[in-house]
């Protein structure tokens, strides 16, 4: 996992507003950070929901940090307050599926049937379902499908369930539904996390050009693309065999400077680099481990599977 994996900030809405839903209610209610907070009842004191906000933005800025435990404990004293707050089961349930402990994010999804309405639960245990059984992926892809098809929701459950469904898409090799999920936008107004997977669903086509095309020319010092994204269209301009050699040039300087600060927790772009870019199958080995060893996304054992192959 890397720097710009910030997935589960758009999924869970952190910053203006928190997704709510009251007991069976809808899917589509939200509910102002400012002055209120989620409950059974759904009314808390304004010093309440402010200490609540407080300890969501501590268990996020933990997690970002890939501090998962630290986080999991701040969620773990939220959800004794208050063991139905949607906001603190979904980032519990994001955290356990970062770490690879599926059976635990089942069962903070699981914690919400009955709470929340059966389109917010549905989805959660889906994307867990799809990790847990890979065997039975294109059918949890389906059911995801015709729920986000038959299913009203907010904009931000929409963004959330297109997230999921484009990277089920990614898994089962349906390249094209990958940009179909994601349809509608600019590239580059997409958050970096949906980048990434576009970006890596055109290079798994072997259509190296369609990531080019969205960064026609090389940049200008200071407004360089997030690492994680650099090394991509690194890897497209080889693939390509394009002329621009500036983003191949840009990418190993700023990989030696990630080399040099000796980084233990944001490896994967360097893993990346090693595995892609500039191809060492020793450090690209090395660094998806040190990876691995902190998060174990779907991407992050793709990529230590790419290092092994290299050997």
């Amino acid at each position: 996992m890397d720097r710009a994996n910030t997935r589960w900030l758009p999924r869970l809405a952190l910053g203006l507003s928190l997704l709510s839903c009251a007991a069976h209610g809808s899917a589509s209610e939200t509910l102002n950070v400012s002055g209120r907070g989620y409950t059974t009842d759904g009314v808390v004191s304004s010093a309440d929901a402010g200490a609540l906000t407080e300890a969501l933005s501590e268990a996020d800025a933990l997690q970002y940090g890939h501090r998962f435990d630290d986080a999991l404990n701040v969620l773990d004293q939220v959800l004794k307050q208050q063991p139905d707050h949607l906001q603190a089961r979904l980032m519990q349930a994001r955290i356990h599926l970062a770490q690879g402990a599926l059976k635990q994010a089942q069962r903070s999804c699981q914690a919400l049937l009955g709470e929340v309405s059966m389109t917010l639960s549905a989805t959660c245990l889906l994307e867990v379902a799809g990790r847990m059984h890979p065997d039975r992926l294109a059918n949890t892809y389906q059911q995801l499908s015709k729920l986000y098809q038959q299913q009203p929701a907010s904009k931000d459950i929409r963004h959330w369930q297109q997230q999921i469904l484009a990277e089920q898409a990614y898994a089962l090799g349906h390249y094209d539904d990958v940009a179909r999920w994601f349809a509608g936008r600019d590239f580059k107004d997409h958050p970096v996390v949906n980048q990434k997977l576009l970006a890596d669903a055109w290079l798994a086509a072997a259509d190296p050009q369609r990531l080019l095309a969205a960064y026609p020319e090389c940049p200008q010092l200071g407004q360089l693309p997030e690492d994680s994204m650099l090394v991509r269209i690194a890897h497209a301009s080889i693939a390509a065999n394009s002329d621009r050699h500036c983003w191949q040039q840009l990418t190993a300087e700023r990989m030696q400077i990630r080399i040099a600060r000796d980084e233990a927790l944001h490896t994967a772009d360097i893993a990346y680099y090693f595995a892609y870019v500039a191809i060492e199958p020793t450090q690209a080995l090395h660094y998806a481990e040190l990876n691995y060893n902190v998060a174990k996304e779907p991407a992050d054992q793709e990529l230590l599977e790419r290092a092994r192959s290299l050997q």
